[in-house]
């Protein structure tokens, strides 16, 4: 399966343009089910303004659509037409603490930001640990496990627009609901500012080892497998209403 190259045309329309575009590009190497078919154009951003460049300059027929570190992403055998953005480590995935702010590219893994968030004495965070995404995805749907929440410690989130327009969100601006955030879907998340609360180094790393135990408990982590299949409905657990059901695996 193939697409028509439009990489000349975009290169063409964006002399200005520092990232890397590829034509199709097979996206089963950047999911973790390693499965499905190519992007017609997947889009590597050099940095946000690279980002915001190339969106302002792409005309506004050609769908686009991001992807983190795959965890939980299933790309069709098709494969995806249009442009697949991908923001990379190298520039999107950094992560600081200073007092108890801890700072974060979207591209910085959710467990990652756990450990520089405890490094820094900074609590608050631990529930990050037991969640394998990125923070943009932490983000877009208000990731959380263990009693914590995105929303609970999110003060700023960044982000552009598909127009190319930079945002800035404040914790209200996302509008939090559980699993999902009231902004706009075209918007792509660059980058978040946190905070945490100044806690014994200790208590914390105490903290994220009864997160990882939990995890390692209740979920098959050495196996293919996204986490949790099943969103929970209001007022219920999941898995002991598929349990309940003789569902259970």
């Amino acid at each position: 399966m193939s697409f028509p190259d439009i990489t000349p045309e975009l290169k063409a329309a964006m002399p200005e343009l520092r990232g890397r575009l590829l034509a199709n590009q097979s996206l089963a190497e950047l999911t973790w089910f390693r499965v499905g078919g190519p992007a017609q154009v997947l889009f590597t951003p050099a940095d946000e303004d690279d980002l915001a460049y190339f969106l302002a300059h792409l005309v506004s027929d050609i769908p686009v659509y991001v992807v983190g570190v795959g965890s939980n992403l299933i790309v069709r055998d098709g494969g995806i037409a249009g442009v697949v953005i991908r923001l990379a480590p190298r520039a999107f995935g950094e992560a600081s603490a200073s007092g108890d702010i801890v700072t974060a590219g979207a591209a910085a893994l959710d467990k990652r930001v756990a450990e520089v968030a405890a490094s820094a004495s900074i609590g608050g965070l631990e529930f990050y640990f037991g969640i394998p995404g990125t923070i943009g995805g932490a983000l877009r749907m208000n990731a959380g496990a263990n009693g914590g929440e995105t929303k609970d410690v999110l003060i700023e989130a960044r982000g552009v627009g598909r127009d190319g327009t930079k945002h800035a969100f404040s914790n209200a601006d996302m509008k939090f609901v559980y699993r999902n955030s009231g902004v706009d879907p075209s918007i792509i998340f660059t980058s978040a500012r946190f905070r945490g609360e100044i806690r014994d180094a200790e208590a914390i790393r105490a903290r994220m080892a009864e997160v990882q135990s939990h995890r390692e408990t209740a979920q098959p982590i050495r196996e293919k497998t996204g986490g949790s299949t099943f969103k929970n409905p209001p007022g219920h657990s999941a898995w002991k209403l598929v349990d309940a059901a003789g569902c259970r695996g």
